[in-house]
């Protein structure tokens, strides 16, 4: 075998070259060069980059013409950028000291330069900017139409309920949540914040089964409900007396007597405002999640309806042909979502299979054309489906078709899985016929964090809009003390806060013009309808900043104001 030979082959001359110049960038990023170092390192690398240059064949460019110039100019900067990002800002970062000079050369401007110290810095003061805005402190909780599960409540003081209720507190209470009554003015009831606090936590639910977890309603949790499922006549009367509740419900809501409730199926939750929360002058439903199935029943059902949530091109996805023919932002899509076979109105007048036909087409051709695009409206119809763009608004007449839709839909009720039989859940704040009066379940904790006590309520079930605000109102008035809140949320239901914030945001449009149903008529309608007359005004408010989704709340108990 001959000995290895002495000579090199270009690709192995390569290989060693680009080790080496691997090995050099390591050996500079793990030690601490000083500023010659630094310098003569520069140098060494510029000459091999030349002899890189000179193996690739690369023609010699001029080092007197002006480019040459302009680019070593801006080298030097981007060496400096990359000095300051890799070893200065790390060991300030690490608290390490280092040998680098904290002030660039001054021929460099360093606040024009993209340094990790610059951009951090550049971070920081947006970051508090954004702190201040988002912590901006306000004298009143915004609405959140948003369903929660869970509410934890901390502070550092314990809360005036933490003991066990007493007999006269616990009917205090229910005596006060059943007739509507405020308890502060009450001379009768007791006035204790036990009895205030167990007030709030109250709520009228239907059906009520105790066996089974209605909301949120998860099929992971729960074991198959086999006999509800097989017996036909357990089926029958739950949905008997499910239909009851909801007419009761309905009928209270378009009396004024009722401000809202909520029906939480096994796909979708749906939301009933009477006339005049969020500044609407008619009651309206919201429903979300759907699917384009869905929507196609309401639209075989005459039930016309919007979706808010959707791009403007978009929104009007169930109009009239009347109105389709004068709406300025009419497409295909819209067409196809209201109307039949996917068609536009043009291709309805001029037949477009004739034309086709004309052209010299077969009919096995039109037909692949129409299948292609009747796939194409319907995946573009599909694209939202079970997302919260897919929320659909009805208002006016149109819910009183929609109730008429829910109460004879079979769909509603599966009849397989564990809630087979079952039927949506009905949650209100107010009583009606076969509701079953709910508490909320009270878990109070103490909780040592960094050698401080605080002390931790952690309320679960549904939390309707107006509880939450009767707690924070019987805290600011009982604890005197700072506190805060964080909510978990019933996800389908996240999206009836952005769509009532866009309502609110048309309807304050409209208090201009004449005839506008007046916000003194809101409050005085729905006077009757159990909420407080504070709460009342801010519910009937059409001010969209009075609207918001919440994940966190704190109190400050020294100025009166909230921040979160």
């Amino acid at each position: 075998m001959d000995p290895p030979s002495p000579w090199k082959t270009p690709n192995q001359v390569m290989q060693i070259h680009k080790l080496k110049i691997r090995k050099k960038a390591l050996q500079d990023r793990m030690k601490q060069s000083s500023a010659t170092e630094e310098s003569s390192s520069h140098n060494n690398s510029t000459n091999d980059l030349d002899f890189s240059r000179i193996l690739r064949g690369d023609k010699r460019k001029n080092p007197f013409s002006k480019n040459a110039v302009e680019q070593s100019k801006k080298a030097k900067v981007e060496d400096t950028q990359l000095n300051e990002s890799n070893d200065k800002t790390l060991f300030a970062l690490l608290k390490l000291p280092a040998k680098i000079p904290e002030k660039p050369p001054h021929e460099v401007d360093s606040e024009k330069l993209s340094t990790f110290s610059n951009l951090l810095q550049k971070f920081t003061a947006d970051h508090t900017i954004e702190n201040k805005i988002t912590e901006s402190k306000y004298k009143k909780l915004p609405i959140d139409w948003a369903l929660k599960t869970k509410l934890r409540l901390m502070s550092a003081k314990p809360f005036p309920w933490t003991n066990k209720l007493k007999a006269s507190e616990e009917a205090s209470g229910i005596t006060g949540f059943v007739r509507c009554l405020d308890t502060t003015s009450s001379s009768t009831l007791d006035t204790s914040p036990r009895a205030r606090f167990h007030q709030t936590c109250l709520y009228w639910q239907h059906p009520s089964l105790p066996w089974l977890n209605l909301f949120p309603r998860s099929s992971g949790k729960v074991a198959a409900t086999s006999f509800m499922a097989t017996n036909e006549e357990v089926k029958q009367a739950l949905l008997t007396e499910w239909t009851e509740s909801f007419r009761s419900l309905f009928q209270l809501l378009r009396a004024l007597h009722c401000p809202y409730f909520y029906v939480c199926g096994n796909t979708f939750t749906c939301l009933f405002l009477a006339a005049g929360l969020c500044g609407l002058p008619e009651p309206a439903a919201l429903i979300a999640p759907t699917t384009r199935g869905f929507r196609q029943t309401l639209r075989q059902e005459d039930v016309e309806y919007t979706m808010p949530l959707r791009p403007d091109n978009k929104k009007r996805l169930n109009t009239s042909d009347d109105d389709r023919k004068n709406s300025s932002h009419d497409s295909c899509y819209d067409t196809m979502d209201g109307g039949t076979n996917g068609k536009c109105p043009s291709e309805d007048e001029d037949d477009p299979h004739e034309f086709l036909s004309q052209m010299g087409l077969a009919t096995e051709e039109i037909n692949k054309i129409h299948n292609a695009q009747a796939r194409l409206a319907q995946n573009a119809e599909s694209s939202v489906d079970n997302a919260a763009e897919s929320l659909v608004l009805v208002r006016g007449a149109d819910a009183q078709a929609l109730f008429n839709f829910l109460l004879n839909c079979k769909s509603l009720v599966s009849p397989i899985g564990p809630y087979a039989g079952v039927p949506p859940t009905l949650l209100s704040p107010t009583a009606f016929h076969g509701g079953a009066l709910q508490s909320l379940k009270v878990r109070e904790n103490v909780i040592l964090s960094d050698s401080k006590k605080y002390y931790s309520i952690e309320l679960r079930g549904p939390l309707l809009p107006t509880a939450i605000h009767s707690i924070f109102n019987v805290l600011k008035t009982t604890s005197k003390a700072q506190f805060s809140a964080t909510f978990a949320h019933h996800q389908p239901s996240l999206a009836f806060s952005w769509a009532a914030k866009i309502i609110a945001e048309d309807e304050s449009s409209k208090e201009n013009e004449p005839n506008h149903f007046a916000n003194a008529f809101k409050k005085e309608n729905l006077s009757d309808c159990g909420i407080s007359d504070e709460l009342l005004t801010h519910f009937c408010s059409s001010e969209p900043g009075s609207i918001l989704c919440l994940d966190s709340v704190k109190y400050d108990a020294e100025n009166d104001t909230y921040t979160w």
